[in-house]
């Protein structure tokens, strides 16, 4: 059994390194693909917004924590406009393709 944080765990670890934020992002895009409820999605962007924080707040390089301050801030724009555009395949195509970059980046 692992101890370590999976990618649906919604507890927040104090220190998570970016190939964890990096599967959030991986499953978050795979959840839209899936065409899942729009609760579970908005759901979703919540914990890993909250994951992109903490790892933010311990993350020692300066160029990093501006990636994850990038990374807060499309998914604030994501959740503010789900609502609206949630329906919207092209939209919905969007989302999962950006997160998808988002988790690429944060592996680098």
């Amino acid at each position: 059994m692992s101890l370590s944080p999976q990618p649906d765990d919604d507890q927040c670890q104090p220190e998570l390194p970016a190939a964890t934020v990096a599967a959030r992002f991986t499953a978050l895009a795979a959840s839209v693909e899936e065409s899942r409820p729009d609760a579970t999605l908005m759901a979703r962007m919540r914990t890993t917004q909250t994951w992109c924080e903490r790892a933010a707040a311990a993350e020692r390089s300066a160029t990093r924590r501006q990636l994850f301050t990038n990374v807060q801030q499309s998914l604030a724009t994501w959740q503010q406009v789900w609502p609206r555009l949630g329906a919207q395949r092209e939209f919905r195509l969007a989302v999962a393709r950006e997160a998808r970059q988002w988790a690429k980046r944060l592996s680098a």
